[in-house]
C-alpha cells in the first residue's frame, strides 16, 4: 500500500441529509446523495434542485428546457464520505474515502461524450470547478485505508487523537460500523477476511481488502491488542479513495436554471467528485465499446493516472497544466552551478 494514499487526505463521515456549507466556497452545498425516499432521476430540467450536480443523458436536444423523458436527468450522488466539511480542501490530514452501498451503486450516473454534466444554483455562479478523482477499489467490507506495519500486518488507527478517529476508516452506515463499539485502542488489526490473509497482494493502494465477492459475508479476524475478535461482515461496499485533483473554469450558460460543466479533454475513464457535491462515472470514448454498462467493470482500468510522477515524486507529465511543457523547457535550459559565482581570470586578483 502506498504511504501517500494513507497519509494524504482526510475527514469526518457524512451523517444524515443535512445541508452543509462548503468552507471557502460559498457556492455549492452538500446533500446526502441518496436520501431515503428521494428520487435520483428526473424527467425535466424544472425538477432539478439547487445545489446539486446532474447528468443530462443523451443530450441531443440543443435546448435543455425541451428535454424530457424517464431518467433524462440523473443526480450525482455523494455516497458516504469521510471528509464532510472539507469537500473542497486540497490537502487534509487523513485519507479521503467514499463508500457506496451495493444498493446505491447503480445510482452513480455515467457520463460519456454523448452526455452533459449540469449544475443548478439559485444563488451563485461558481468561480471554478473542482474535480477530485477517486480511485475505484471495487467491492469490499466497509473498512478502508488499512496501514501496513513493518511485518506486512495491517491495521487502522482507532484512537490516535480522539475516540472517533475510526470514522476516517470505517463506513459507519455499513455493518462494519459495529467495530466502533470495540474498546478504545490505538491500533485495530485485521489479519484475515475469510480465507484471505491481508498482505501486499491482497490489500489495495487505498488500503481495502481485494478479491472479495460482492454481497458475500466473511468471517473477519480482528485483534484488539493480541485478543482475537470475530466479526462477520458483508462485502457490499463499493470503495473509492482520493487519487488526484483538477480545477477547471469551463462551463456554459444554457438559458435555463442550470449551467453545463465542460468535461476536460484530458480526462481518462474514472470516477470524479465534482465540486464537493456528487460523484459520477466517466467513460472515455476509447473505453465505450468494452465497458459493460454496469456499476462495476473489472476489465477496465478506472485508476490510470492523468498526472504522472517519477520515482522521486516529481511531476513528469501533467496534461491539465497547459504551460507544463514550457515550464519543463525553462527548467532544462537553466544553467547548472551557482549563477552568483564570478569567474576570475588568470592573473587577476579577486577583491
Amino acid at each position: 500500500m502506498k504511504s501517500k494514499c494513507v497519509k494524504r487526505i482526510a475527514a469526518i463521515l457524512l451523517a444524515g441529509c443535512s445541508v452543509i456549507s462548503l468552507t471557502g466556497c460559498g457556492i455549492f452545498e452538500t446533500l446526502s446523495g441518496n436520501a431515503s425516499g428521494k428520487p435520483t432521476s428526473f424527467s425535466t430540467v424544472d425538477e432539478l434542485e439547487s445545489g446539486k450536480a446532474y447528468v443530462w443523458k443523451n443530450a441531443n436536444e440543443s435546448d435543455v428546457n425541451k428535454a424530457s423523458g424517464s431518467n433524462t436527468f440523473q443526480t450525482c450522488i455523494t455516497g458516504d464520505i469521510n471528509f464532510t466539511g472539507k469537500e473542497l480542501d486540497e490537502v487534509t490530514e487523513n485519507p479521503r474515502s467514499i463508500w457506496v452501498s451495493d444498493e446505491a451503486d447503480e445510482k452513480i450516473p455515467t457520463v460519456t461524450s454523448k452526455d452533459k454534466l449540469l449544475y443548478v444554483s439559485d444563488t451563485e455562479v461558481p468561480d471554478s470547478i473542482v474535480f477530485e478523482r477517486f480511485a475505484d477499489y471495487g467491492y469490499t467490507i466497509g473498512v478502508s485505508n488499512f496501514i501496513a506495519d513493518g511485518g506486512d500486518h495491517y491495521y487502522i488507527p482507532f484512537a490516535q487523537s480522539s475516540e472517533d478517529d475510526y470514522k476516517y476508516y470505517i463506513d459507519l452506515k455499513s455493518d462494519a460500523g459495529a467495530l466502533s463499539k470495540l474498546q478504545s485502542i490505538t491500533k485495530l488489526y485485521l489479519d484475515k477476511v475469510g480465507d484471505t490473509k491481508l498482505s501486499k497482494k491482497t490489500v489495495s493502494d487505498g488500503g481495502t481488502v481485494l478479491g472479495l465477492q460482492k454481497g458475500k459475508s466473511y468471517a473477519c479476524e480482528f485483534y484488539t491488542g493480541t485478543y482475537y475478535q470475530d466479526f462477520k461482515l458483508k462485502a457490499n461496499i463499493h470503495s473509492f479513495g482520493s487519487l488526484e485533483r483538477f480545477v477547471s473554469y469551463d462551463f456554459d450558460f444554457l438559458h435555463s436554471n442550470c449551467i453545463a460543466i465542460t468535461i476536460p479533454e484530458y480526462f481518462k475513464t474514472g470516477y470524479y467528485f465534482v465540486n464537493g457535491v456528487g460523484l459520477f462515472r466517466y467513460v472515455a470514448d476509447a473505453d465505450l465499446e468494452k465497458y459493460n454498462g454496469k456499476a462495476y467493470d473489472e476489465n477496465i482500468d478506472w485508476n490510470d493516472p492523468i498526472i504522472i510522477y517519477d520515482e522521486n515524486g516529481s511531476v513528469i507529465s501533467d496534461p491539465s497544466d497547459p504551460d507544463f511543457e514550457e515550464k519543463q523547457e525553462e527548467t532544462e535550459m537553466e544553467p547548472e552551478g551557482d549563477s552568483n559565482v564570478t569567474e576570475v581570470k588568470e592573473g587577476e586578483a579577486s577583491e
